[in-house]
């Protein structure tokens, strides 16, 4: 039989010590919150503020709970607890990091009171052939992936075209401000982007910072060999695959053909890499790079760069399912991005869980307090946020007790009919 009281207390003092890694030096109120905030997400997997407090089980009334989170997600998060959570997600990345740069959308169907709401297109229920709009916000991500190949986030932002702060360059420009995020705090990074970044602009701009990456084209694109343009469509037919692999594609293992070409994308002339990928769906894939691909292992490897672009898509997935991020009820944006900030640090626990399975017991007590049926599994999180829920929602009090309270100031001792 699992031990749950012991359990608990060693998963509840692990959130303790990371919220003060991400709040070190800040005031103690601030200290407070943050693991509040954690704890009270982790252990109700709600971001409902009134879950959050129920599960933080304080003495005081929950009301007064609720009004004193919404107090502090109503400030900005600091630039230098921002740094915190970098410092904390940098030491599980690997020398050579892959970040995944793509844009998400946060629906709310019945909200009408949210600042800069506005319309978005649902992702969840469009198809190729048809957009479904639904009110709520896109969310622009990048995640570097661990040496376990999990994602961490490395900049989130929620924005909205009706939100005072948006500016005519629309998407690109929270792209810019990814990539910026990213180069200044990881150095040379591969950037890998889905269809939606085949953009001219965004070549330049990771040709300007002097990053690699790996994006995939569009059908329409064309591309220039040899002094010659030639559609996307003509390079398929030409080539059959030359080389031969063995990928994961859509969670089934699958077998690939491969071939590269040398080109130039229109409005530029710098030399990139063609991929272009049979066997897996109806029609080839087509990738650019600017990586090595002289071999046949450099090739594979470019290939499988962007194969591991699913990654972001299971965080984002398990972000909704296992925090109920699209039901948030905080208004402002300025408290939506606060929410989406320490929500983002409650994955990273989940990460600092999975890497350092090899140095302690923490990830296999949550393994087994999850109890799941499916022996084997490629993504962790999921498990992780399940077991936690379960050994946390055992505990008869909240994070607060780990705080020391602070020692009264000492009275000055008085002689009556002295002045002091």
């Amino acid at each position: 039989m699992a031990d749950y009281t012991t359990n608990t207390g060693v998963m509840e003092r692990e959130i303790f010590k990371f919220t003060q890694k991400i709040s070190e030096g800040m005031a103690r109120p601030f200290q407070k919150f943050a693991a509040d905030v954690c704890y009270g997400a982790m252990a109700s997997k709600s971001c409902l503020i009134s879950e959050m407090a129920q599960a933080l089980q304080e003495d005081t009334q929950k009301i007064n709970t609720i009004e004193r989170l919404t107090r502090h997600l109503g400030n900005e998060v600091p630039e230098a607890v921002r740094g915190n959570y970098l410092n904390v997600a940098t030491k599980y990345l690997p020398e050579s990091v892959v970040v995944h740069i793509d844009d998400s959308d946060v629906v709310k169907p019945c909200g009408k009171a949210f600042e800069g709401i506005d319309r978005v297109r649902d992702g969840s229920k469009s198809t190729q052939t048809k957009s479904v709009m639904g009110n709520g916000y896109y969310v622009t991500e990048a995640t570097a992936l661990t040496y376990s190949n999990h994602p961490v986030s490395v900049f989130s932002e929620v924005w909205s075209t009706q939100s005072p702060e948006y500016t005519s360059g629309g998407q690109f420009e929270y792209t810019k401000k990814a990539v910026r995020a990213c180069v200044d705090k990881l150095g040379h990074v591969i950037f890998v982007m889905d269809r939606g970044y085949d953009d001219n602009d965004v070549f330049r701009l990771l040709d300007k910072y002097e990053q690699e990456y790996v994006i995939r084209l569009k059908l329409n694109r064309k591309v220039r060999i040899q002094g010659e343009k030639h559609s996307i469509g003509e390079l398929c037919s030409k080539y059959k695959g030359k080389y031969k692999a063995k990928v994961i594609y859509h969670g089934r293992k699958r077998k690939a053909r491969l071939s590269v070409v040398k080109g130039c994308l229109s409005g530029s002339d710098r030399l990139l890499s063609i991929i272009l990928v049979y066997g897996l769906s109806g029609h080839p894939m087509v990738l650019a790079t600017n990586l090595n691909t002289d071999t046949k292992a450099q090739l594979i490897a470019a290939m499988r760069h962007y194969f591991s672009r699913w990654r972001i898509e299971e965080y984002f997935r398990c972000k909704k399912q296992m925090f109920s991020f699209e039901n948030f009820r905080v208004r402002s944006l300025t408290a939506i991005n606060s929410l989406n900030f320490f929500l983002s640090a409650c994955m990273l626990f989940l990460a600092t869980l999975r890497e350092t399975r090899e140095k302690n017991c923490h990830f296999k007590i949550c393994i087994d307090a999850a109890a799941l049926l499916k022996p084997k599994v490629f993504f962790f999180y999921y498990r992780l946020a399940e077991g936690l829920y379960t050994l946390l929602s055992k505990a008869h009090s909240g994070i607060r007790g780990y705080f020391k309270p602070l020692k009264p100031n000492q009275r000055q001792l008085k002689i009556r009919g002295f002045a002091a």
